[in-house]
């Protein structure tokens, strides 16, 4: 798995500015998607994908344990759909 210290190493080279520099902008563009996901919005990135939340139905459920039904309440779930650019790779 990559995390955002090896992102931030490749971007500050194909930039040309330092990693510090890099580390900030990745993080200030997450922290940008993030917000405007949680406010609703979808967020299309062209040739990448879109985030967007959606809404999980309220289900029924069994305890594997008790095999009592529990009833599960409707929430709402951060998500991705990749672009076909991506899926076909």
């Amino acid at each position: 798995m990559v995390g955002i210290s090896e992102l931030a190493k490749s971007v500050a080279k194909k930039a040309g500015v330092s990693q510090k520099q890099a580390r900030a902008v990745i993080k200030a563009f997450v922290e940008e998607v993030v917000e405007h996901v949680n406010k609703g919005e979808k967020v299309n990135l062209v040739g990448f994908g879109i985030f967007e939340r959606r809404v999980q139905k309220a289900r029924k459920a069994r305890n594997p344990r008790t095999k009592e039904i529990i009833n599960v309440p409707e929430k709402k779930k951060f998500t991705f759909r990749a672009s076909s650019k991506i899926k076909y790779l």
